[in-house]
């Protein structure tokens, strides 16, 4: 009678453990494991037992947890005094996830639901790194010298951004370069962004370019084909200062398509969006996501859009879309 009083209490109860493999994994990428769930000194009831799959951001706020999944491994069962039970668990990332950068962590938290008692968890730190294509374009530009920035992998409502600094070829040319990419069947759409030094001045060029999958699959190839558009930008900067396109592909692609770190709005909501109108203009953002929404804007004469709900309208319309206000972070 004592053990199944303090059973419950959690002191001898049955425990579980989530067992993988203890590496950086890449998005799109399965995870493959199993949780061992160990009896305790007396017989218990289990309810259920799930692996739920957590981001963690940093953000001005603090910091905040966001589910990104969870995985039901097994329904009502007994476990018995001292039994060793072994449940497989598979878990594929999705590729439109914001990898594992700064501000950006990932977790597994594995639920153990027993009856009538403190119910029991395992947590287990995961990494997510770009998916292998990408992988591919990052190391032919070390190939070039290019180097990751430590702030690298910022978060906004498009997807991620990667920035890189030159260390040898273009380091009296180019201050950085910053990528966006959108991974397609037949290789990844990349949007580059090069600060090109011009005197005592810099300049932003931009490049749209596809890379084949065949590309990609010969880094020597893709290094070279990446050190021409390089070379190009900064013979001519003057001549790729056209405004970048990925915002147009994220909402054809209405945020997933394979965007990198296109999931980023869905999980994290009202506080990405708290966290970018620090960056950005209030009005450009709220007209981005009002299009993304389908609601209406009328173009103006100059070229530029009325909105046509007030500001007091435009707030109410996206605390509905991003879960009301910043209490509940």
């Amino acid at each position: 009678m004592l053990k199944k009083f303090l059973a419950k209490f959690g002191k001898g109860a049955a425990t579980v453990d989530l067992r993988f493999e203890n590496r950086p994994y890449f998005a799109g990428e399965a995870v493959n494991g199993e949780v061992l769930i160990q009896g305790g000194e007396v017989e218990q009831k289990i309810n259920s037992l799930a692996v739920c799959f957590m981001l963690t951001a940093a953000t001005k706020q603090g910091t905040v947890k966001r589910e990104v999944a969870t995985i039901p491994l097994s329904g009502a069962q007994s476990i018995l005094p001292k039994e060793q039970k072994t449940v497989p668990f598979t878990y594929r990332i999705p590729e439109s996830l914001p990898v594992s950068r700064g501000t950006i962590s990932y977790y597994f938290d594995t639920q153990l639901d027993i009856e009538g008692g403190i119910d029991r968890s395992d947590v287990d730190l995961l990494t997510v790194e770009v998916s292998q294509p990408v992988q591919s374009i990052f190391r032919a530009l070390g190939q070039l010298g290019f180097k990751e920035k430590s702030d690298s992998g910022k978060v906004d409502q498009y997807g991620q951004e990667f920035a890189f600094i030159p260390t040898q070829t273009f380091a009296g040319e180019v201050n950085e370069i910053e990528l966006r990419f959108a991974l397609e069947e037949t290789g990844v759409q990349v949007w580059l962004e090069v600060d090109c030094r011009s005197g005592f001045k810099e300049v932003e060029s931009k490049r749209e370019f596809f890379l084949e999958q065949s590309v990609l699959d010969d880094e020597t190839q893709l290094a070279q084909l990446l050190k021409e558009y390089l070379t190009e930008t900064v013979e001519n900067p003057h001549a790729y200062t056209k405004p970048s396109t990925y915002s147009h592909y994220h909402r054809k692609s209405s945020g997933m398509g394979g965007m990198v770190g296109g999931m980023a709005v869905g999980i994290l909501g009202g506080v990405l969006l708290s966290d970018m109108l620090d960056g950005l203009g209030a009005d450009e953002l709220l007209e981005d996501l009002a299009e993304e929404l389908g609601y209406e804007e009328e173009e103006s004469a100059e070229g530029g859009y009325e909105e046509e709900a007030s500001g007091g309208e435009d707030e109410s319309i996206f605390d509905d879309f991003f879960g009301g206000g910043d209490d509940d972070y």
